[in-house]
């Protein structure tokens, strides 16, 4: 993997404090975003389920079934 300083690849290449930072910045730009996205998405899935066994107790209670 070549950084614009130098060839990330070559086990006898040393990178700079700066390069190192270039490239930990790169590999986790967007995670933040993604996180949320996939805590948006588990949070939704939740609310459908709860709503849907919320809407089977009601309906359990209304006929007085005990399933």
């Amino acid at each position: 993997m070549a950084s614009r300083h130098g060839n990330l690849a070559d086990p006898n290449y040393e990178p700079t404090d700066e390069e190192l930072q270039e490239l930990v910045h790169s590999a986790f730009a967007g995670v933040a975003e993604r996180n949320q996205e996939a805590l948006r998405r588990v949070h939704a899935q939740i609310a459908e389920l709860r709503a849907e066994l919320m809407r089977q107790f009601a309906l359990r209670s209304a006929t007085g079934s005990a399933e």
